[in-house]
Formats: structure tokens, sequence, C-alpha cells
């Protein structure tokens, strides 16, 4: 296993970064810190990536990697983008987020959503597009030993052929006992496309392994609130031999191939394009085991006695086998713009098998689905586009799901003062597996809970960089975990209101990036959200070293309102209701100060300020404090070459 040693490589790496980071630089002004859209000219460091399938590659959707200083401070994974969670005491734990988010993925669901922040699924693997070999190195160093590395690696291997790499690591023991995490994922990728771009095929081979202490909380919220012991390492907690691990592989095999044969240049005939055809080949293996040589513990004390009082072993084991064909409109063209119409389709077979704790039979399941799409574009400023799905057989037999959605650019998508969207949602689903049919030590239970029901409207009106929209949903049979620790299903359907505004925005060097969330729901019994929850960056912007390095300053602020949040149950892995304890109205504060030189990009940054002055309030879930006021420094570091 990849680890790092604190008084050694990581010290190490450190001095080598920031060396070269300062070494004398041009006095050309550096590399725009907005995300650009491709121009006409080449440049050669510019790099985008499209994330998943092919598809999206076709779809036009590349990505340009952000190489600006604003949220470079943001290392963690559940604040990026100003985003909002309940999470345990430390980093790449388990976390639910504070907007409304239901399961809504089609399919069997295989990875537990309670730490999907942390894993690494097919549809994030990203394939790059570059003109030149590109690496970049991340790394953070925190109080406590906490340490966070990231590599990116890609480059062609021969014309056509490209090889890439991500790696992410977080290693913390935590400021309270067993609270220890140990995370590792990443992925391999292979993409080639022959001279004529004819056939394309992409590799990928992904892994995560989360190693993580359970700790259940302190014991006595007290020890916390009154600041009884400033030694948080011999704070009491509810669990002192509790272990989650969970391991995820898998290998993503996908080709296409153009029906029709490519244009020459001497082509003046408008022949028809066939478009292309596809197959897709996935297989994941993911596993999942709790353990805890004290299967007694107080915490346990459910409507659930143990079935071994002397340890506690739950081993959960996944498969998952999906071939996929398809066929699409889109061939040669990759500007989506000049394609006013296009269509996709997917015909797809699932072979699933599962073990639970204590079962002795395996259960098997196969799935027959199909989706597909429809794109209409017209004169650059109005675009229709329209989605499904439909699954015949196996769990999720019966299952559907719609969307449409249209933008509307005021003017055109070039040049406009505005852009409206518009989308409908409708799904019916089958509660995911764990509420139906779940067995370990201490809970064990079998339902057939009708199909969950979902209406979305959404709206939202962006310009430049700023986003202001409405999310309405109808709910029903919506499934939860109740505060017995019992699956249940919410008898009367409901409804969620989510007005949200976000963006960036600045005034010569000041500026302000923030996402703001209000939300109101009329199941607040079943549905524990706050009302208002947000992030904002206040910062200072300025170029120095005659323009040949950025200085940023500034301030990140997180609130939420106060709400009876749920709780968190180890053994299964996730959060449930509870109506005692209330956290939030808190005031989080981070100072910090991010400099960038040519490709290089450092901050120094002290976590939660407010500590200091607001009282010991700051509560990320019940019984689970945040964090203390500490240091960190980050050094983000790209290559061209």
């Amino acid at each position: 296993m990849f680890m790092l040693n604190r008084y050694r490589i990581s010290i190490s790496l450190l001095l080598l970064m920031v060396t070269v980071a300062f070494m004398p630089v041009i006095s050309a002004q550096s590399m725009a810190d907005s995300v650009l859209k491709p121009k006409p000219e080449i440049d050669s460091t510019h790099v985008y990536y499209y994330k998943g399938t092919l598809l999206n590659f076709k779809l036009d959707s590349l990505t340009h990697i952000d190489t600006s200083t604003l949220e470079s401070h943001q290392y963690d994974l559940l604040y990026r983008n100003n985003r909002n969670f309940s999470t345990l005491s430390n980093i790449g734990q388990a976390h639910t987020n504070l907007t409304f988010s239901p399961m809504l993925q089609p399919g069997f669901l295989m990875s537990w959503p309670y730490y999907q922040s942390y894993l690494i699924s097919n549809r994030q693997v990203r394939y790059y597009n570059l003109l030149k070999p590109y690496t970049e190195l991340f790394y953070v160093m925190g109080p406590k030993k906490e340490q966070d590395f990231q590599v990116s690696f890609s480059r062609d291997l021969i014309k056509g052929l490209t090889f890439g790499m991500n790696f992410y690591l977080i290693s913390s023991p935590g400021e309270y006992k067993r609270s220890f995490t140990n995370n590792n994922s990443g992925y391999l990728t292979l993409g080639y496309f022959t001279p004529k771009k004819r056939y394309h095929v992409n590799i990928n081979y992904l892994f995560n392994k989360m190693q993580l202490q359970e700790n259940g909380g302190i014991s006595d919220d007290s020890y916390f609130t009154e600041n009884k012991e400033s030694d948080r390492a011999v704070i009491p907690v509810n669990l002192t031999n509790a272990e989650n691990t969970i391991k995820e592989s898998g290998i993503f095999v996908e080709q296409f191939f153009n029906l029709s044969k490519p244009h020459t240049k001497s082509d003046t005939s408008n022949r028809l394009d066939l478009g292309s055809i596809s197959y897709a080949f996935q297989y994941k293996k993911n596993s999942y085991l709790f353990t805890d040589r004290d299967p007694l513990a107080p915490l346990y004390d459910t409507l659930y006695p143990p079935t071994d009082s002397m340890q506690t072993y739950d081993s959960t084991a996944v498969k998952f086998i999906k071939n996929s064909i398809g066929w699409t409109t889109l061939g040669y063209g990759k500007n989506i713009d000049q394609k006013p119409f296009y269509l996709y389709a997917n015909l797809n077979h699932s072979n699933i098998t599962q073990l639970l704790p204590g079962d002795s039979i395996t259960t098997v399941w196969n799935q027959v689905s199909v989706s597909g799409g429809i794109g209409i574009n017209i004169k650059k400023s109005f675009y229709l586009k329209g989605s499904g799905y439909l699954y015949f057989s196996g769990y999720n037999a019966g299952d559907f799901g719609l969307k449409g959605t249209i933008n509307q650019y005021i003017g055109n998508k070039h040049r406009n003062i505005g852009e409206l969207n518009l989308s409908i949602k409708l799904i019916s689903k089958t509660p995911w597996w764990f509420y139906q049919h779940f067995s370990s030590n201490h809970f064990k239970w079998n339902n057939s809970f009708s199909k969950e029901a979902y209406l979305i409207l959404h709206g939202d009106y962006r310009y430049k960089n700023i986003q202001a929209g409405v999310d309405f949903t109808t709910v029903g049979n919506y499934t939860y975990l109740n505060d017995k620790l019992i699956p249940s299903q919410a008898e009367n359907a409901g409804t969620v209101l989510k007005i949200y505004l976000s963006g960036n925005a600045n005034l010569k060097k000041f500026g302000v990036d923030t996402r703001l969330t209000y939300q109101a729901t009329s199941m607040p019994s079943v549905i524990r959200v706050p009302a208002f929850n947000g992030s904002m960056n206040l910062y200072f912007k300025s170029p120095v070293f005659k323009h040949a390095a950025t200085l940023q300053t500034g301030v990140q602020l997180r609130y939420f309102t106060a709400y009876y949040a749920n709780a968190y149950m180890p053994e299964i892995r996730a959060f449930y209701l509870q109506n005692d304890v209330l956290i939030g109205n808190y005031l989080w504060a981070d100072v910090y100060v991010t400099l960038k030189v040519k490709r290089a990009r450092l901050f120094i940054k002290m976590r939660n300020v407010t500590g200091y002055f607001e009282g010991y309030n700051y509560w990320l879930a019940p019984h689970y404090p945040d964090r203390d006021a500490g240091f960190y420094f980050g050094i983000s570091w790209r290559f061209h070459d």
C-alpha cells in the first residue's frame, strides 16, 4: 500500500515543489484564471477532459482543467465548489448532503451512498484531450499528521494512443479517539483512435479502498460543549474496537465505430452520416466489512440482539457485470452546435450477485434495460433535449425515468445576456436494496416497499458566472431509516422546495464566490435538512511581482441553520432520524492566502478560526464535533513536458 511518511517523503516533496515554484519567473502574465472555452488558436498547455463515456465526447462535454487560485484552498472533496455536508469528526469519513439529494441513480446501486464524495465511479473517470504530456501533483499537510495527496498524469504513447492515471490518498489520524482514516483511490486509462478516427476505444481500471476507524461519536457531549478536556484524544467515545473497510474495483471497456467512411478534402457531396455503433463492457467487485470486538457496546442497544455476542464480522460482497450495445447519429462531428438533430439509444444487460452477512445463499439478478436520448438545436440559441430509461427485469424491474430540458439563450450561445434553463424529471424507482433486505450481527429486516416516485421541476437563469434557480420536488413513498433504525416509507406524498444562488462576482480586485440555498419541505418529520445553508468565499486578488504571479487572500465562510440532523450508525454505514440533538447555527470561517507562480499554486490556511470566539458549538453531526482550529499548507504543481 502506498503510504507517505510525514517526516521524510512529505517534507522532501514540499521542499522540492517550493524550490522550483520560486525559481526566477518570466514577466509575462500567467495563464488566465477563469475557465475558458476552446479558442481557434492552439495553446499546447490547454488541457481538456471528458468523463465517463465516449458519448460525452461526442456530445462535446469537454471541461477545461481548473488552473485558477479561486478554490485552491478548498482541498477537502466535500467542500469544493462551495458544497456543504454533514459529516463526522475527520476528513474522509461518511457524509450526507445538507441540500436535499435523494438517491436517483438508475439501476442497482452498488456503492454505499454515504461515501460517494471519496469514492471514484466510472462516470467520474477523466479522459484527457491534450497536445503535450500533462502531470499535476497536489499535496496538503495539516495538523495531527493529516496528509492529502493527488497525482494526475496523461500523455500520448504513440499517435492516437493515450495513457492516463489519477491517484488520490487521504491519511489522517484525527483528533478524537478511533477516528483514523486511510483512503486510497485511483484509476488507469488507455484510449486509442485510428488515424481517421473511425474507431475509438477507451479502457479503464479503477479502485477504491477506505479503512475507517469508527468511534460512534463521543459518549458525553458535555466533554466538548463545556471544553472539559482540551486533549480530544482522551475524550470517551462510544466504540473502541470498531472499523469499516470498503473495497471497490472494476474495469470498463467501451468501443465506438463510425458506420460511414470519413470525408475527404475533395469530397463535396452531402453524404448521409449513418452515425456510430458502440459496445461497452463493465465489471465491478465491491466488498464492505464491519468488525467490532465488542458487540455488546451500549451503542448497539437496538431491537435486535446480536447473533454473535463475542465479535461482529459483517461482510457484504457484490459483483456486477454489464454489457451494452448502442447507436447514435453522432458520427465524426466534434462540435454539437453543428448537429441540428441527434439521437442515441442503448440496450443493456446486467448480472448482479450479492452475498449479505448471515446469508448462506447468494442472490442473483439479471436485468435488461433500454436507455436513450434526443437533442434538437436551433440556430445556436434554442436547445431541446430529452432522455429516458426503462428496466424490464431483475431487482429494478419496472423502474423508469424521463427527463426533458429546454435551454434558451437570450441571444445565441456565444453572444447573449443570459441563459434560461427549464427541465422536468419523472422517476419511478425501487428503493435502495439496503432498505428491502439486510442482515448483520445487530440488524435484520425483510421488506417489500412500493416504488418511490419523484417529479422534479427545475428552472434557472445563468448570466456569466452567476446562476439563480429553483427546484420543486414532489416525492411519493419516500424511504428512510426511522429513529428506531428501522427502514420505513412515508405514508403520504410530500414536497421539497429548493431556491439557490451561486456564482462568482468581482469588482476590480475584490470578489465573492458563493452558493446559498434555502429549503422547505412538507415532510419535516422524515426529510431533515436545514432551512438555509451556504458557503461564501470573500477574497482579494491581485497580480504581484510585475504580473508574474497572482496573490489571493480571503476568508471562506460556511453556515447552516439549526436542525435535527440525522445521526450515524457505523455498523450499517448509514444515517438515520433522531429527535434529541440540534446542531447548526454556527459560522465556520477559514482564513487563507494563495499564491500562484507560473504553474504552481500554494496556499496556507487556518481552518475554523471562529472556534476561538464562538464557543464549542461546531458539530458536524450528532455526537461528532468538527475539528478544532488548525493550520494547513498545500501546493499544486502542473507540468507540460
